[in-house]
């Protein structure tokens, strides 16, 4: 018997959790605001942003706050010191589960990681990472399905079909005492582990810089309005030669 949650099934939990135990988004979406949501990948465009937009008062969109227009319509709110790079690796991300694109999603892991995190997988449960590829779309679809169905709907009925509307990312709120590195180093300590490595110190020696944040996903679903996907989940992305990388 496996004394461990498999892998694919860890990384689908953790996406489902983020939905109900993440912090409140400081955004509240008007499921009704009309907003460009091409369904292209963000690698299929050029990596651009339009300048800031500050939506009039009174407009659906006030409360939102400030934004910029990505190429690909996905609205990004950040500011300083979350980078632009950061928003636009976000976007590829994501967007590579909404198109259930997973050699978009190779390209995004980091090398070393993909590497370990896949022979894990084979030796411990006989799959591979293209499984637990597949297993975090099927659970996004099914947060989807369950925003469009409502408290009272039937959830079976949809698809779960989206499409991101808009990204939020944020430095995270520390506490007392706390600093960003001890926060980089708990969420690699799971990887310590399966790993039989300090992994958080081994990809701060291999990498140019380590970025993490807190996030929030809006998505348009099947109903033609918007729902919050995610909300104030965490992340890391690995700078190396300016790309960026995450794990997971």
């Amino acid at each position: 018997m496996k004394k461990r949650i498999p892998a694919a099934v860890a990384a689908a939990i953790c996406l489902l959790a983020c939905v109900s135990c993440g912090k409140e988004a400081e955004i509240s979406v008007n499921e009704n605001v009309s907003v460009n949501t091409s369904p292209s990948a963000a690698a299929d465009t050029a990596p651009t942003v339009g300048d800031i937009v500050e939506p009039k008062e009174g407009s659906e969109e006030y409360d939102l706050g400030s934004y910029r227009v990505a190429a690909d319509g996905v609205k990004f709110y950040y500011e300083e010191p979350v980078s632009e790079e950061l928003m636009f690796a976000l976007d590829r991300y994501f967007t590579s589960f909404q198109n259930e694109d997973f050699e978009t999603y190779q390209e995004l892991i980091y090398p070393d990681y993909k590497e370990r995190y896949g022979t894990y997988l084979q030796e411990e449960y006989e799959y591979g990472l293209e499984d637990s590829f597949k297993l975090n779309c099927e659970n996004l679809r099914t947060i989807m399905q369950n925003a469009v169905a409502g408290d009272d709907g039937d959830s079976s009925q949809y698809t779960g079909d989206f499409t991101i509307t808009r990204i939020k990312a944020e430095q995270p709120e520390l506490s007392e005492g706390e600093t960003l590195d001890d926060l980089k180093a708990d969420l690699f300590s799971y990887f310590d582990e399966i790993f039989d490595t300090d992994y958080y110190e081994y990809v701060k020696a291999n990498s140019d810089d380590i970025e993490y944040v807190s996030f929030y996903i809006y998505a348009k679903g099947e109903d033609g309005a918007e729902h919050r996907l995610i909300s104030g989940y965490e992340i890391a992305f690995a700078v190396v030669d300016g790309k960026y990388y995450t794990f997971g």
